[in-house]
């Protein structure tokens, strides 16, 4: 039986078909995003996204499985997308919207940074099953985080557990922003239209930084202490043995490297330029995703894959 997983993003769509838990075809589908500094405009209508994948699944006559992973707190459970996000418009019934589809087996609907934890989890123990505690960063338009604890996916008291764009950016009362802004690479494409009035790729803002350009290295500069720093404060909170990133950038190994320089940087705290005390082994805990932009998609195979087997 095919399994059909997406990974909706706020500027495309990853999907992976699987069938017996090797990938038979991927495919981007992607969107057409306003040249707006208007923020609403920005974002991507769930109704659109839809669409675009029931045109994917019109095609398909033998029974299948479907995963959909977006971003948002996600009632997994009753199917429901609780939160907008990147993607607008989600109050949608959708185990009413699939039913069309009279060879739909399972019908699975996570969360896309949860999904990315699982993926990866599952495909790192594989080689090393000392891994209890993770954390997966997925940077992509905003950033999402899955957490692993002792084993088990960690989805909080109202699914938001791992919800950290929606968090606080700096603890000074006069200071608005959110994570998001500060460590997303979508929001790192915005704030650079914001302020040139251009717009342009992530491969285009990493070929502007290597050209020397004084705007793109300060706010790469930002953004890569940003995340360091938030690294640095996750395992003060858990402690965890591992933390990846994912996401596409991180096939960026120059992103990548900078990263683990600005956590070498910044381990150390310092007050009245003395050394109060240090993040200790933080390097060692920081890797790149395995399984990079295709973890959610591998985290919605083994979901579905779960599912079968507890309904046997």
């Amino acid at each position: 039986m095919y399994n059909y997983c997406f990974d909706i993003g706020g500027t495309s769509t990853k999907c992976i078909i699987f069938k017996n838990n090797k990938v038979t075809k991927s495919f981007w589908i992607n969107y057409t995003i306003a040249s707006s500094k208007n923020l609403e405009d920005l974002r991507t209508s769930f109704v659109d996204v839809l669409s675009e994948i029931s045109k994917v699944l019109d095609q398909e006559s033998e029974k299948f499985n479907l995963a959909i992973c977006l971003p948002g707190i996600i009632d997994t459970k009753n199917k429901r997308v609780l939160s907008e996000s990147a993607i607008k418009d989600v109050d949608i019934d959708l185990i009413k919207y699939f039913s069309k589809y009279s060879k739909l087996n399972k019908f699975v609907l996570l969360n896309d940074a949860k999904a990315a934890v699982l993926g990866e989890y599952n495909e790192r123990i594989k080689n090393n099953s000392k891994i209890i505690n993770m954390i997966h960063l997925t940077i992509g338009t905003a950033i999402g985080c899955g957490i692993i604890i002792n084993r088990e996916l960690f989805n909080g008291n109202t699914f938001q557990a791992g919800e950290i764009g929606k968090m606080y950016s700096s603890l000074n009362k006069t200071d608005p922003a959110t994570i998001t802004f500060d460590t997303g690479m979508g929001t790192a494409l915005i704030k650079y239209l914001m302020r040139t009035g251009k717009k342009i790729t992530g491969e285009e803002f990493f070929e502007l930084y290597n050209s020397n350009d004084k705007l793109v290295i300060e706010m790469m500069d930002d953004f890569t202490s940003h995340l360091a720093k938030l690294i640095i404060n996750l395992n003060y909170i858990l402690d965890f043995d591992l933390l990846t990133i994912g996401g596409g950038v991180s096939s960026n190994e120059q992103f990548i490297e900078m990263i683990k320089q600005k956590l070498t940087k910044h381990k150390n705290f310092y007050w009245d330029k003395k050394l109060m005390y240090t993040c200790e082994n933080i390097e060692s805990k920081f890797d790149v995703s395995i399984l990079k932009n295709q973890a959610a998609c591998y985290g919605g195979l083994y979901f579905l894959t779960k599912e079968e087997k507890n309904n046997e």
